[in-house]
């Protein structure tokens, strides 16, 4: 009788937990997918320290649930900013260039995720982050030059472009992000796009190297029953708050969009590398 008991309590107190953690999956996903929505962006570096930090999962299990969410958000949001007419025709061949390089660098940065320790990638993401997170706020702060290193369209650019789909890509596989916030800054500052622009740009690149990598971690096993519970808990609703945000590009300002970005993602980097 103790034992049954026993038994009893243990397995209401699994539901319990699990209970809680949809709930808090399905919280953040909603005002995630809302922030990624609104920039341009997959939220996969939003969501990290959610599936880290507050749900438990490893580096290598985070990163495949993360990717299976971000297909949903980047879909939704690429597909609404379309429809709004927040596209540049002339970012086309950057767009492709750039999936070619991401397909690869993020299945073999998947096939990373395992062979690289926790703490190296979490300092690494950390570091990309608050460079990337400074940069933005200056930009919101300080008065910048339009147009970009490498802006109109040569074999130069679109090398460079393939080359910089493939770093990001890496990124992208090993540590289960969209890359959004890798990959607009570039877009504005050597490419020359508006961040509304860079953002769309972004999620269409989004899309191959995100599919790439959560098909790299399936294969290697990192999505579990638990894993597609979370995923079904924190999609649906990122993909309502993806839409939300993608609905509100066209009325938010350059300079709010900047900082936001900015602040989010330092945000970001002491929770992903906090002990």
């Amino acid at each position: 009788m103790m034992s049954t008991r026993k038994d009893l309590g243990a397995k209401s107190f699994y539901k319990a937990t699990m209970g809680r953690k949809l709930f808090i999956a399905s919280f953040f996903g909603l005002f995630i997918g809302l922030v990624a929505g609104l920039l341009g962006v997959g939220g996969g570096e939003f969501r990290l320290p959610v599936l880290i930090c507050l749900l438990g999962f490893s580096v290598a299990i985070a990163a495949a649930a993360n990717l299976i969410i971000g297909i949903l958000t980047v879909t939704v949001g690429l597909t609404t900013r379309l429809l709004a007419g927040v596209f540049d025709p002339g970012s086309i061949s950057l767009i492709i260039a750039m999936s070619i390089g991401s397909i690869f660098g993020a299945y073999w940065g998947a096939a990373l995720a395992g062979k690289v320790k926790e703490k190296y990638l979490k300092y690494a993401v950390g570091v990309l982050l608050t460079v990337l997170g400074l940069k933005m706020i200056h930009g919101a702060l300080v008065l910048e030059p339009a147009g970009g290193l490498m802006a109109g369209c040569s074999i130069e650019m679109l090398a460079f472009g393939a080359v910089l789909g493939l770093l990001i890509g890496i990124v992208c596989g090993s540590l289960g992000v969209a890359g959004g916030e890798l990959r607009i800054p570039p877009l504005m500052y050597l490419f020359g796009q508006s961040i509304k622009f860079a953002g769309t740009t972004s999620l269409a690149v989004s899309i191959p190297a995100v599919a790439a990598g959560a098909l790299k971690h399936r294969r290697m096993g990192h999505v579990s029953r638990d894993v597609i519970y979370t995923c079904v808990a924190m999609g649906i609703p990122s993909v309502i708050g993806a839409y939300v945000g993608a609905s509100l590009v066209l009325v938010a300002g350059e300079t709010f969009l900047k900082m936001l970005l900015g602040v989010i993602l330092l945000l970001a980097m002491v929770r992903i590398i906090k002990p």
